[in-house]
């Protein structure tokens, strides 16, 4: 997995080097922070919100550890993840898409708006961007999804849809649990965890104290 754009950018507010090792660590010399508070010993302040919830961190690539080399270069996939914050608890964690589910997934581009990503955004809003990048295309939506599964049937590669979002009532799913829940047949959810593949039950729990 990597990314074509030579970088990342990322929120930082309430960043902890235990839960997201990988950006705490990326924030050094070439890195740019956007709107954090540095005291006077130049110590930064992730829990800080005052200014607003939106601070993040620009950083290049090789400021990442396990990246692929040479960089942004690799053969035709086997997997293709859409990653989407599900901000209401519904989607679960993970799901393995058909042909036609992973068109109308890639169409919807479902994922939510959070606190202070955006100025008068103060509680999650659901939002929609056709292809995951509504705004840079140039032909018509459907287009790229048909092309997207012509590609995919040729190389045998599969489609999941990953939520980084919500589990049902509960908090936010964790860096740890995206990754340990792996794909089908990885399952590396301590068994106390497992819980997480299913969304409706905090929601049973919660109608059924």
């Amino acid at each position: 997995m990597f990314n074509f754009e030579g970088g990342c950018y990322a929120k930082v507010i309430n960043l902890d080097k235990e839960s997201e090792p990988d950006i705490y660590n990326a924030i050094k010399r070439d890195a740019l922070l956007e709107n954090v508070t540095v005291d006077a010993e130049g110590k930064i302040d992730f829990n800080d919100k005052s200014t607003t919830e939106n601070t993040r961190v620009s950083y290049p690539i090789y400021h990442i550890t396990n990246i692929v080399k040479p960089v942004s270069h690799a053969p035709a996939a086997k997997q293709v993840i859409f990653l989407s914050a599900d901000a209401f608890g519904v989607l679960p964690p993970v799901s393995i898409l058909n042909a036609e589910q992973t068109k109308y997934y890639f169409l919807s581009g479902f994922t939510a708006k959070l606190a202070g990503t955006e100025r008068g955004i103060t509680e999650p809003t659901p939002t929609f961007s056709a292809c995951f990048g509504q705004a840079f295309l140039e032909l018509h939506p459907t287009k790229y999804a048909e092309e997207l599964v012509k590609k995919m049937e040729k190389s045998g590669a599969k489609a999941y849809l990953v939520n980084t979002g919500w589990n049902g009532t509960g908090k936010r799913i964790s860096i740890r649990d995206t990754r340990g829940k792996g794909l089908p047949g990885e399952h590396r959810l301590e068994r106390n965890r497992q819980a997480y593949l299913y969304p409706r039950h905090p929601w049973y729990h919660r109608r059924n104290p």
